[in-house]
């Protein structure tokens, strides 16, 4: 097991988790990083183009080594 961090970068704010969460490897701390950006989404995607919800993960030396993130575009279709 690793200890792994994650800070949140919502709509409006960044939250930085001081708890760290245990997970087999760092595929399983990303597994939880996609539900906790689904959990995000379904409160509310980013309403202006470009902005994005991001979830990013550090180790046990709250060093970040992976970033997820969901980003708003709209393309006009002509």
């Amino acid at each position: 097991m690793s200890t792994f961090y994650f800070r949140i970068h919502d709509l409006d704010t960044v939250l930085g988790i001081d708890e760290g969460y245990d997970f087999p490897d760092l595929m399983a701390a990303i597994a939880e990083g996609k539900r906790v950006l689904a959990e995000m989404a379904v409160d509310g995607i980013p309403h202006d183009e470009g902005k994005r919800l991001v979830v990013e993960i550090s180790n046990a030396q709250r060093a970040a080594i992976a970033r997820l993130s969901l980003e708003f575009h709209i393309v006009f279709i002509t």
